[in-house]
């Protein structure tokens, strides 16, 4: 058996304690808390509020590479493009729009929705990142140019967010929230 297929073995049959949450990225498990309320606002908006022919999920596992399978925050498909339902499955990149993470409050979170994942999704050509930045109230639309993103809107929490064609449709943002100031 060849080491990739014993990674992805593990992976799937790895048991995450309650309260936890694994991604295979770039080879490495990373293992975090699950994130608390403020951080998964952006999500349940997006979730409720994009309007058919799309569909926004949380938490679907991508595909990237073997060993590279991100659990982004949301990504954003056409309905027509849905998998069969397979809970074990991960979705490949190639059917998805957009994909959103919000940003956590760690430096290594930071740099890893900021740098490290952008770059990934950009390799695979995800058409639209969008960066939630709960640590100073601004939401930021990239969008893929050749292979990098480049930034096309920025906001802050409060302004309407409208992602670029072929979605088009516009999310209100008023019910996101700044992470509360630590003393």
């Amino acid at each position: 058996m060849d080491k990739t297929n014993a990674l992805l073995r593990r992976w799937h049959d790895l048991e995450v304690p309650d309260g936890m949450r694994v991604e295979l990225l770039d080879g490495e498990f990373v293992i975090q808390a699950n994130p608390g309320h403020v951080h998964d606002l952006p999500g349940r908006s997006l979730v409720r509020h994009t309007p058919d022919p799309f569909e926004a999920w949380y938490e679907r596992g991508l595909l990237l590479a073997d060993d590279d399978r991100p659990r982004p925050d949301i990504v954003i498909i056409r309905s027509e493009d849905r998998p069969a339902d397979d809970a074990d499955a991960d979705w490949p990149a190639g059917i998805v729009l957009a994909v959103v993470e919000v940003v956590s409050t760690t430096r290594t979170a930071i740099k890893r929705d900021w740098e490290d994942k952008r770059a990934r999704y950009a390799e695979v050509g995800i058409p639209v990142y969008l960066i939630v930045d709960p640590n100073d109230a601004t939401w930021h639309v990239l969008q893929l140019e050749g292979r990098v993103y480049v930034e096309t809107a920025k906001g802050i929490f409060g302004q309407p967010l409208t992602f670029p064609e072929p979605m088009g449709f516009t999310v209100r943002t008023t019910s996101w929230h700044p992470y509360p100031k630590t003393v």
